[in-house]
């Protein structure tokens, strides 16, 4: 029999922890090396010591083999997650062949100041911790195999010359590790980004030019208004039409971007084909085999949501990737009593598990996943809302996508920038509810198929959504994560990448999610989004030399006409869209005599303007759901007026309230699922 230890722990009844512990409903598979050495193996392999004592059958085991031959993993995983035995049997097993007694960290804590040695992150990641110091020596306790490389890096980092070993569960390291290192977790989920990196962090808000200017601008046009009225329109309204038409240019040339470069995409990947012949190495596979791939961590923060919490496990279950190698992570508000409760009766599999956020500010879903990320082991890491409903091939997607980058950066383009983050396409499944759903519906199938897989081709700086982000964890990390300070912490951490000179790229595979179907909820939500691009553009702007110089022309362009230009158009809609009947009424009634130029240059923007974001989005809604969803593009100049409303909402709010976050309502439409939806969701 192979001697295959697993990284995993026993179970622990998730009442277990006391005080703000997070309970723990899941396992977690560490990334340490099977067992080898005296140590770990003069005590008999795990499958003979599980069968001696009665744990498991020859069935059982066997099938747990043939899991681990097919999906990889360790063997200890496939036989918890099947319910052959609880982690607490897997690991008393464990520490008889690791002939390291078990101990409960939680009624033995480990020494004070011992876990201060090193980061949160490294300990999880590592899966030891410092116990007890033993004279010249110090005592572990381990979830993974004590091999001697394991037990030489334990006494360089804590400089001592012997370790003695002890085992324990995951759920008591988690916990061992929150208690000792509550300071540091925290300090890392809400403040690490403002402390590290000021400059890239919205916590001290706008800078005080950035407050002036539009100050500046605002008396600037009242003092023109009283000394000449016809002049001061013309500026404005030129100003206007010039700033809107830049907005829709941009967009509308990013759109038309993927279509004419699809070609040019598939030929890439030939010749990436090709490379791969010459070198000698097989075709990348159709499928990634469930051996090859690597351990993914979900983030799924949830907050006032325990009306739909339980199609979370319907939801993440249908997800193709073996379930030994998922992480799941729900993340929770301490002061949220009731989805916490939610929670605590789904009876989750194994894979999921809870982790309780908290009290601290502010409290944000950004600051949520920051949180859960100190304690992620994945790779790769994706945040799910909790009504998502990821398409099953999202994950692996996502994998070969990175693994395909990752060949061309080595062997045919080196100067190519690093991808560190891909996002999914987002879809509603709520799409025909009613109008607002509808015109919801066709905005995202022109951003998420159209404009983001422009601006992918185009090789400039993507703002993400809110869900289905990949990223790849160690870079994460090393960027500070999302701002907590920022209300729209997705968008702000897609420039973040670019301007540290990474890339950000975009994966078929879709997520379906709830279009909010309610005219208050969407401005509030809209609001939200809005005053986020406000204080990302802001955030960018504050040095703008250094921004040119990472992104060049046209990310320079992109920051500009798109982050900054979109609110600015939102706001200045109302001018453009009653420029005819404004131009007409003055002209006819008020006597104002405007120069023909602008006349037929606003009417012109106007027409253009509408026209081109109608039938973009007409088309990209007609190809995602159907014509009875397209045709509701022909209302966007009307749908543009409660993003108008929402933009000088948020312009409000960036002055007095800038780190407000007006929470979205989900579940209101959740049992309705539209034909729309139905007909496209398989080949999403």
């Amino acid at each position: 029999m192979t001697d295959i230890t697993p990284g995993s722990p026993p179970s622990v009844p998730p009442t277990r922890g006391a005080g703000n512990a997070s309970p723990v409903l899941g396992l977690h598979e560490h990334r340490g090396s099977h067992a080898s050495g005296d140590m770990v193996n003069n005590s008999g392999r795990i499958g003979e010591i599980l069968l001696d004592a009665g744990l498991i059958d020859e069935r059982e085991l066997t099938d747990a083999l043939e899991l681990q031959s097919r999906e990889g993993g360790l063997i200890g995983r496939h036989l918890i997650l099947s319910g052959a035995v609880t982690r607490r049997e897997m690991y008393d097993a464990l520490a008889t062949q690791w002939n390291a007694p078990l101990i409960d960290l939680l009624a033995e804590p480990p020494e004070a100041g011992l876990l201060s040695v090193l980061p949160p992150e490294q300990l999880i990641e590592a899966g030891w911790v410092p116990w007890k110091r033993s004279g010249t020596g110090a005592i572990i306790a381990t979830t993974v195999p004590p091999t001697p490389e394991l037990l030489l890096s334990a006494r360089e980092q804590l400089g001592v010359s012997d370790i003695t070993v002890r085992t324990t569960t995951d759920w008591d390291l988690n916990q061992a590790v929150e208690a000792a290192c509550r300071t540091q977790l925290l300090f890392g989920a809400s403040d690490a980004l403002a402390t590290d990196s000021s400059d890239e962090s919205a916590k001290s808000g706008l800078r005080r030019w950035q407050l002036i200017v539009p100050g500046v601008v605002v008396l600037l046009v009242i003092i023109g208004c009283v000394m000449s009225l016809t002049t001061t329109l013309v500026v404005v309204l030129a100003g206007a039409n010039i700033l809107f038409a830049m907005n829709i240019v941009f967009k509308v040339v990013a759109a038309l971007r993927a279509p004419f470069n699809n070609r040019d995409k598939e030929r890439w990947l030939d010749e990436v084909a090709l490379e791969r012949v010459k070198r000698g190495l097989k075709p990348l596979p159709s499928r990634i085999p469930d051996n090859e791939l690597p351990i993914y961590t979900i983030l799924v923060p949830a907050y006032k949501e325990a009306n739909i919490i339980s199609k979370l496990l319907t939801n993440l279950g249908a997800i193709d990737y073996p379930k030994a190698k998922l992480e799941v992570m729900v993340l929770l508000e301490a002061d949220d009593e009731e989805t916490i409760a939610a929670v605590r009766t789904m009876r989750p599999p194994e894979y999921v598990r809870m982790v309780i956020v908290p009290p601290g500010g502010p409290q944000t879903k950004p600051r949520a996943c920051n949180y859960g990320l100190s304690f992620a082991r994945g790779e790769f890491v994706v945040i799910y809302d909790a009504e998502d409903r990821p398409n099953p091939s999202q994950l692996r997607d996502t994998v070969a996508a990175f693994r395909q980058d990752e060949f061309e950066r080595l062997h045919v383009d080196p100067n190519q920038k690093k991808l560190v983050c891909l996002q999914g396409a987002l879809i509603y499944f709520n799409a025909d509810y009613n109008v607002l759903t509808r015109l919801f519906a066709v905005e995202y199938a022109a951003w998420f198929d159209s404009m983001l897989p422009g601006l992918d081709q185009s090789h400039l700086p993507i703002p993400l959504g809110g869900t289905s982000n990949h990223f790849d964890t160690k870079v994460l990390r090393q960027l500070g994560a999302w701002d907590p300070y920022n209300v729209t912490e997705d968008a702000d951490l897609g420039l973040r990448v670019a301007a540290h000179g990474y890339r950000v790229g975009v994966v078929k595979a879709s997520t379906a999610e709830e279009a909010c179907a309610e005219v208050g909820a969407w401005i509030r939500q809209r609001t939200r989004w809005i005053k986020g691009y406000i204080m990302t553009g802001a955030v960018n702007t504050r040095h703008p030399v250094r921004w040119f110089r990472v992104n060049g022309v046209l990310g320079a362009l992109s920051l500009v006409a798109l982050i900054l230009g979109t609110p600015i158009a939102f706001m200045l809609y109302p001018l453009v869209l009653g420029f005819t009947v404004f131009t007409y009424i003055g002209v006819q009634f008020i006597g104002l005599n405007l120069p023909d130029w602008l006349i037929v240059g606003g009417t012109v923007n106007m027409l253009f303007s509408n026209g081109a974001i109608i039938i973009i989005s007409g088309i990209a809604a007609w190809r995602r759901y159907n014509w009875r969803v397209a045709m509701f593009a022909c209302l966007n100049p009307a749908y543009w007026i409660l993003h108008s409303i929402a933009a000088w909402r948020a312009a409000y709010q960036i002055v007095f309230s800038p780190h407000h976050w007006e929470k979205t309502p989900h579940g209101l439409t959740e049992e309705y699922e539209d034909s729309a939806f139905e007909g496209n969701s398989a080949a999403a």
